[in-house]
C-alpha cells in the first residue's frame, strides 16, 4: 500500500492512494457442504482513491474521495451460476464518498455522508452487467451528543437506494429491490469514573420492511440493552 498527501493550503488538502490486496478463501467457501468450492482461487484487486479535504468555519470539514477498485476472480455465491461459490473473472467498483462533519456547538458532533457506487462486470460471456446488492447511492445522517453528566445520545438516519439483483433461473433477468430508510437511536450513561456505562437502543426505529437480499427480510424494529464495566 502507498498513499500521498499535500497540503495546497493551510485548510485543503489532497491525497492520493493506492493498495493492492488478496483475499483468501475462508473454510466456509471452500468446504461448505451445499456451497463450498474447494477449487476457489484467491481473490486479488488494485484500490486507487483520491481526494481532497477542506477545512470550512464553524469548525466544520468537508471531503470529496473518488476511487476506483478493479478486482480479478472476485469471490461470490450466485444461485444463477452453479448454486455454490465461484470466481469472477473482472468486476470494476467505481465512486465518489462525500463527507461533511460539524462540531461547532460544544460536545455536539453532526456528520452527512453521501456514496455514488457504479459496479461493471467486465467478466467475459457474462450475463450480468452490474453487481447484484450492491446499492448506487447511499445517504446518511448521524448526530451525536454528550451531556455533562456522562449521558451520551446518538441518532443515525441511513437512505439506501437503487440495487438490483438477478433472478434464479435462466434466462437471467435484472430486478430491482426497494428502497429503504432507517433510523437508529442510542443512549449511553456513564458511572463510577466511566468504569460502568449502561447503554439501551432501538434499530429500524420506524419497523421498516426491507431487504438487503431478494427472499430474506430483514429483522424489523429491535430494541436492545446492556451495561460494560471497565476494570
Amino acid at each position: 500500500m502507498a498513499g500521498a498527501y499535500y497540503d495546497i493550503h493551510e485548510n485543503t488538502r489532497i491525497k492520493g492512494s493506492f493498495a493492492r490486496k488478496i483475499r483468501f478463501p475462508d473454510i466456509r467457501q471452500l468446504y461448505d457442504v451445499s456451497r463450498g468450492n474447494p477449487d476457489l482461487k484467491t481473490e486479488k484487486s488494485d484500490n486507487y482513491e483520491l481526494g481532497i479535504e477542506q477545512k470550512l468555519p464553524w469548525n466544520t470539514k468537508a471531503s470529496v474521495t473518488g476511487f476506483i477498485i478493479d478486482v480479478e476472480d472476485y469471490i461470490e455465491y450466485v444461485e444463477t451460476v452453479s448454486d455454490r461459490f465461484v470466481n469472477f473473472s473482472e468486476y470494476r467498483f467505481k465512486g465518489v464518498e462525500l463527507v461533511a462533519e460539524n462540531r461547532y456547538v460544544k460536545n455536539l458532533l453532526l456528520r452527512a455522508g453521501y456514496s455514488y457506487t457504479h459496479t461493471e462486470d467486465k467478466s467475459p460471456n457474462t450475463d450480468r452487467d452490474e453487481l447484484q446488492y450492491r446499492p448506487k447511492h447511499v445517504l446518511t445522517v448521524e448526530g451525536a451528543y454528550s451531556f455533562n453528566f456522562g449521558l451520551s445520545a446518538y441518532m443515525s438516519v441511513m437512505h439506501v437506494a437503487d440495487q438490483v439483483f438477478y433472478s434464479r433461473t435462466t434466462p437471467v433477468e435484472k430486478r430491482e429491490l426497494d428502497d429503504y430508510t432507517l433510523v437508529n437511536l442510542k443512549l449511553d450513561q456513564a458511572l463510577l469514573k466511566n468504569r460502568l456505562k449502561l447503554y439501551v437502543g432501538v434499530d429500524n426505529l420506524f419497523d421498516e420492511d426491507y431487504e438487503e437480499s431478494y427472499g430474506f427480510p430483514r429483522e424489523g424494529m429491535f430494541i436492545y440493552g446492556g451495561l460494560t464495566v471497565s476494570l
